[in-house]
């Protein structure tokens, strides 16, 4: 029964809603009583010759008149207590969407989607359904049971009440039992319903991957068997749920056995009437919905308690990045610097950067390269913030990147990850999606400079183009374009391209670079890429391999050098002047020149 009071917060803020929905169920409760009185009534002046019709006529008239009033009473209820529930709902997932939003990268290591689908869905229907059947079993176990038992009392005396009852510790024992084992075992059910989830959610991304290596049926066997434990779990909850309206039905057959055995016993002594007997057997089969209202309530609740724990266990989480200056919402602006002391990522035991200092001046092209793993993208992410920069300090004009909101933060930079992500939604929302107020001239605008436009005419609904699950039915190339596009409008001061040219083709990739080059909006671009061949004309190249920097200066400068990027720039170099792809012959540069990465650090 926590679960109410875990609840108090929403029954507060709504208190008119819920005192509404107890009174509507009380007048319910009290006037329900009224008929079985009525009928025992009419039975006794049959028995004593008195009927007559219109005796009949006001019965029926009366019984008529409290079914109109249960009805009204009924949809009072109905629509402030399912009304609560559902907005229940809508905050509760409201604040989980908010928390998850919130959240940093490594809670998504942690938390599987499939497992936070579950919580969004399954576990918030459960919450709703003890805010809404919760309380409805809740107040009429305990009212509507409590008024038709005094009613018996007030008819038939305490003697007939108390051998009615007697059944009924045993239910109430034999029920506290069977809560304790439902609230473990839907735990249980919903741990596996969502492990369930994980596994379609993986199957359904990676679904290519699979075709291409032929695993469907290997996949097909280990849905089967996870969807098998969901089933068990589930037969396991079932077989407990199984439990409750047999007992409740047993308790109310002997409940009745008794009452008309010593009913009769009664009248045969004189100690009360046939029509009182009657009376008293329609309340104790009104008795029967208040029990299994009873019964229905344990397992409702337990149901919610387990999912609203699982919610909380979720929002109760923090992120790992701490928003300290959410007030502060002051606009940074100048040179980036980083000053690394050392850095790894929780529980990695490897260091993702060492010492080294690195300024990138406002409105330069910087270009950043290396031997994947050296910590090119670790750069951006603590950056962004996106991990708390222990041991890196981040300056943007001399100023700590912690020192602002992280809206305050994010909202000066665009970044077009290694990996697009598209909606499922129009082309235009897409593009739109860091502007939703942008005009259809602008994101055409942004969709030239990102080299899409043209492709986007040729689809059949143009830019109204309906995109499958993560941009499915585009290409790659296609994709990536798209999320540069988005970010181009975004517009803002520092544009952080994270091998975001890995789909392109190198005219594009130079085309859109042309672009961004010569553009009349002046920015920060920095731009991490394996294709030495376009960072000819960066400001500064970053050379980084195991989290150090091992070159650093002009194009021209490092080819000086003769250390990797040297190296590298000329079998890229080699390689298109021989038709072949410039990254191809990267993979086996970097194998043949490792050492010469060495050589160079020692050199220095």
């Amino acid at each position: 029964m926590d679960i109410f009071w875990n609840l108090g917060w929403f029954f507060k803020r709504h208190w008119l809603r819920y005192l509404g929905c107890v009174v509507c169920l009380v007048m319910i409760a009290l006037v329900e009583l009224y008929p079985p009185r009525l009928v025992g009534e009419l039975v006794d002046a049959i028995q004593s010759g008195s009927f007559t019709s219109d005796i009949l006529a006001e019965t029926v008239g009366l019984i008529v008149a409290v079914g109109v009033a249960v009805f009204i009473l009924r949809n009072g209820w109905r629509l402030l207590l399912f009304g609560g529930a559902l907005e229940l709902g809508r905050v509760i997932r409201l604040r989980l969407f908010h928390h998850l939003t919130r959240m940093s990268p490594g809670f998504y290591q942690r938390h599987k989607t499939g497992d936070l689908m579950a919580h969004a869905t399954n576990d918030i229907r459960s919450v709703e359904a003890s805010a809404a059947e919760g309380v409805l079993t809740l107040v009429d176990s305990v009212v509507a049971g409590t008024a038709v038992v005094g009613a018996m009392i007030w008819v038939c005396g305490w003697e007939m009440t108390v051998v009615a009852l007697l059944p009924f510790p045993v239910m109430a024992f034999l029920i506290s039992r069977y809560s304790a084992q439902l609230h473990k075992r839907f735990r249980e059910s919903q741990e596996a319903f969502s492990n369930l989830n994980n596994r379609v959610q993986e199957s359904v991304s990676g679904i290519r991957a699979v075709r291409a290596h032929y695993l469907g049926s290997a996949q097909m066997d280990r849905f089967a068997k996870q969807s098998n434990v969901v089933t068990e779990t589930n037969m396991k909850v079932a077989r407990v749920d199984a439990l409750f309206d047999p007992t409740i039905s047993m308790t109310v057959a002997f409940s009745m056995l008794g009452s008309l055995g010593f009913g009769a016993w009664r009248i045969q002594h004189g100690a009360m009437s046939v029509g009182e007997l009657t009376t008293f057997v329609v309340y104790l089969s009104m008795m029967i919905w208040p029990m299994f209202a009873f019964g229905w309530l344990f397992n409702i609740v337990e149901r919610g308690s387990a999912s609203l724990k699982r919610i909380n266990k979720l929002l109760a989480e923090q992120p790992d990045v701490k928003d300290n200056a959410a007030d502060n919402q002051e606009r940074l602006d100048g040179d980036i610097r980083f000053v690394s002391q050392g850095f790894e990522y929780p529980g990695s035991g490897t260091a993702a950067l060492k010492e080294f200092d690195l300024t990138i001046r406002k409105g330069s092209f910087v270009g950043i390269s290396g031997r994947t793993g050296g910590g090119k993208t670790s750069l951006l992410r603590l950056l962004l913030r996106q991990h708390d920069a222990k041991g890196v300090e981040v300056t943007i004009g001399g100023q700590r990147n912690d020192s602002v909101s992280l809206d305050a933060l994010h909202s000066r930079f665009a970044l077009v990850a290694q990996e697009p992500f598209l909606f499922s939604a129009s082309i235009s929302e897409n593009i739109a999606f860091g502007k939703p107020g942008a005009t259809q001239e602008e994101i055409e605008e942004v969709a030239r400079l990102a080299c899409i436009h043209d492709d986007i005419l040729n689809f059949k609904d143009g830019y109204e183009t309906q995109l499958g699950e993560k941009g499915v039915n585009l290409s790659g190339g296609q994709k990536q374009r798209i999320t540069i596009a988005r970010a181009l409008l975004i517009d803002a001061d520092y544009l952080l391209l994270d091998d975001a040219f890995c789909s392109l083709d190198m005219k594009t990739e130079a085309f859109i670079l042309d672009q961004l080059l010569n553009s009349n909006r002046p920015r920060t671009l920095i731009l991490i890429t394996q294709r030495l061949t376009n960072l000819q004309l960066a400001d500064q190249v970053v050379v980084m391999d195991k989290g150090e920097i091992t070159e650093q200066g002009s194009h021209k400068a490092l080819l000086a050098q003769q250390g990797w990027y040297a190296n590298i720039f000329k079998r890229q170099a080699n390689a298109i002047a021989a038709g072949l792809d410039p990254e191809a012959a990267d993979l086996e540069g970097m194998k043949q020149v490792a050492h010469i990465n060495g050589a160079a650090s020692d050199a220095k």
